[in-house]
């Protein structure tokens, strides 16, 4: 897969180093004072707006959104409230979960330590978001300190509530546009969800980004139709405004031709007008065509050290830590203190927070990466990579991950996806873990990319990556994922290979309609495990094999697998083997016998997972109680059981995940039944793609 092109990349420390108190130009806030006072008002200050609420800023890159932000936050600050400010970063396919919250809490930790670990303390789930708590080491620490996307959620939400207590909170995400599908969740919660406390939020977004399948796209407009918010598209300044932007960038009158042309071509663009006044004080040179040249004018005027800085840093990001700066470059300290400064007076860079450079704005970071010459991106790339890895500064996996794609060291690349895609499914962003799980698999399979196959267990990243997908809602993809890997499968691969990967299939095939036979996956797979030793693998096969003789309503030979299955689960301590075999004995038994007895067995099966924080063997066991409600004719009991399904699937952050799609259809349709009578017709209760079948055991 081709590396896709940063925009606004933070990399190590970078990422956890947040905007400062006061970022506003020296210049004053121009053409923006009714904008100022009506975001002021709608988010609470003084008596113009009522209590606090929730703004979407929506405008064209460069037309003055952060400019406007700046202004907001210098003001709110005076009148003694605090502002969290977090980012959104453009990082392609190797996206962090939650990263504008990781700033956010990462900036709070810096200012007030005491404050932060009062929050952390109240409010564990925040911990993972902290500085030196997203990168737990290896795939299984990771998994075994995971916690659910719905926690997370929530503790953010009391985290917040907290601050909003001690003082007012003004809450600030830049470029949400690019922000990941978790980011966009939790934004959804918080927006959606009631404060006692005063606590405001402001989302920004470039609106000429929002092509029409963009992911932000449906979200804007769905936060739009929500009560208390508030959607503000900031037009471009009218051309009186332009030129006393003009006369303030440059107190030298222009002659009359040169400040009209540059009005007609900045087109009410702040941040066009301000380059197009600096590239006319550039000797008198002629305007530049091209933006991208007129962009890198300012570049001219450095010297080399400050130049290479400047290209390293459009590497990184739009920001990164001086740390890894000078980590990444081979010069001397007081050559490259000497460089940046330069670089921050040229207004090239600005500083950010206590130990980081920022470019002045995205554009400019984008046109500097572009223009490096392919041997010097590879070698920059690298060099953050080797950083990155070094651990003497703060990172993800997915930094490293993107770092040595860029640098085409494939081997640590592969390793670093698998690590993010753990690091992801930890903090419930099953997204980004199918992301990072499918770049590892791509990688593995191109020839091209000399990546040893010894040095990765496919069977295991193939199961993670299916696991991924199929949490995130994506079933039928799963399927086809895992049937891509079969058909890849060496000849001579040991039968436990193929045994894994049959496994995989068999799970996704059961809680998907496909042409997949799930009892004739899982029968051969049986015949390629052994018996003995015990295994995992044999535990797992044994719970699926008596899923899908129960499908096929065998029943005899579903009991008998299924009460193997909860006796080697017991053995080798795999709580969810058992819970899954258990939820599988306890629907045969309702279809022969008592189905009370089978209603008390679920609940137990229900709150055991709950203890055991196993979410998939919660959602079976609920979504199965409800249909037992459902067969009994019990339809107030069976939607209200499929609601509390449905609503802890979306706590999760899996709202499209088998189980929680069934119990959002199947409470429609029990809601239906109980106002008509009869079924409805499946095209009343699903739409889309991802219908579940209807009745089935699960």
């Amino acid at each position: 897969m081709p590396f896709q092109t940063p925009s606004s990349l933070s990399a190590a420390a970078g990422m956890m180093v947040s905007v400062p108190a006061n970022t506003s130009p020296v210049r004053p806030l121009i053409g923006r004072a009714q904008e100022a006072e009506q975001l002021s008002g709608l988010l609470g200050l003084g008596h113009t707006g009522g209590g606090p609420g929730s703004v979407l800023l929506a405008g064209d890159a460069g037309v003055g959104k952060s400019r406007l932000l700046a202004e907001l936050q210098t003001k709110f600050r005076e009148n003694d409230w605090r502002v969290l400010v977090g980012h959104c970063l453009d990082f392609g396919d190797t996206a962090i979960p939650y990263l504008p919250f990781s700033e956010m809490f990462g900036r709070l930790t810096t200012e007030s330590p005491a404050l932060a670990e009062s929050v952390a303390g109240a409010h564990p789930g925040v911990h993972r978001l902290m500085p030196g708590m997203r990168r737990l080491g290896d795939p299984d620490e990771v998994q075994a300190r995971r916690v659910e996307r719905g926690d997370l959620i929530e503790a953010v939400h009391a985290a917040l509530e907290q601050l909003g207590r001690a003082a007012p909170l003004l809450v600030i995400v830049e470029d949400v546009h690019w922000a990941d599908q978790s980011t966009r969740e939790m934004l959804s919660f918080l927006f959606s969800r009631q404060f006692l406390q005063p606590v405001s939020f402001v989302a920004s977004y470039r609106s000429d980004d929002l092509h029409r399948r963009h992911p932000l796209r449906g979200a804007v407009a769905e936060w739009s139709r929500l009560s208390g918010v508030t959607r503000i598209q900031l037009a471009p300044l009218g051309d009186p405004d332009v030129r006393t932007l003009i006369h303030s960038l440059h107190p030298h009158p222009f002659s009359e031709s040169d400040l009209q042309a540059i009005v007609a071509r900045a087109e009410g663009n702040a941040f066009f007008a301000e380059e197009l006044v600096g590239a006319a004080e550039l000797g008198g040179r002629a305007l530049p065509d091209d933006l991208a040249e007129l962009l890198l004018v300012r570049l001219d005027q450095l010297d080399e050290a400050s130049s290479l800085a400047v290209r390293a840093i459009s590497v990184a990001g739009r920001r990164v830590s001086h740390a890894l700066l000078a980590r990444v470059l081979d010069l001397a300290d007081d050559v490259l203190d000497g460089a940046l400064r330069a670089a921050v007076e040229r207004n090239v860079l600005v500083r950010q927070g206590i130990d980081g450079y920022a470019f002045r704005h995205a554009l400019l970071a984008e046109a500097v990466y572009d223009d490096l010459l392919p041997g010097e991106r590879v070698r920059l790339h690298q060099a953050y990579s080797a950083a990155l890895r070094a651990g003497d500064v703060e990172s993800t996996a997915a930094e490293v991950a993107r770092h040595a794609r860029a640098g085409h060291d494939l081997p640590t690349a592969v390793q670093a996806s698998i690590q993010a895609g753990a690091e992801a499914m930890a903090v419930g962003g099953p997204d980004e873990a199918a992301q990072h799980y499918q770049v590892a698999l791509e990688l593995v399979a191109d020839e091209r990319t000399g990546v040893r196959h010894d040095s990765v267990d496919i069977v295991d990243l193939t199961t993670r990556a299916s696991e991924a997908v199929t949490a995130a809602g994506h079933p039928y993809r799963s399927v086809e994922l895992v049937r891509d890997q079969l058909a890849q499968l060496p000849p001579d691969s040991p039968p436990a290979d193929r045994a894994g990967l049959l496994v995989a299939l068999a799970s996704a095939a059961l809680v998907s309609d496909t042409n997949v036979d799930p009892l004739a996956t899982t029968t051969e797979a049986l015949g390629l495990v052994l018996a003995e030793p015990p295994t995992p693998l044999r535990a797992k096969l044994l719970t699926l094999h008596a899923r899908a003789n129960a499908a096929r309503h065998r029943d005899d030979d579903a009991a008998r697998w299924g009460h193997e299955a909860v006796t080697l689960g017991r053995l080798l301590r795999l709580p969810a083997v058992v819970a899954d075999a258990t939820t599988t004995l306890s629907r045969l038994d309702d279809r022969s016998t008592d189905p009370d007895a089978t209603k008390r067995a679920l609940v137990h099966i229900i709150e055991q997972a709950r203890v055991d924080v196993d979410l998939v063997g919660e959602l079976r066991g609920l979504h199965n109680l409800g249909y037992t409600h459902y067969e009994l004719g019990q339809l107030d009991k069976a939607q209200s059981v499929y609601d509390q399904a449905a609503a802890r699937a979306s706590s999760a952050g899996r709202p499209w995940a088998p189980y929680g799609l069934d119990a959002r259809v199947l409470a429609s349709i029990t809601a239906y039944m109980r106002a008509t009578g009869k079924p409805p017709r499946r095209s009343q209760t699903c739409p889309e793609s991802r219908r579940p079948k209807w009745p089935r055991l699960l």
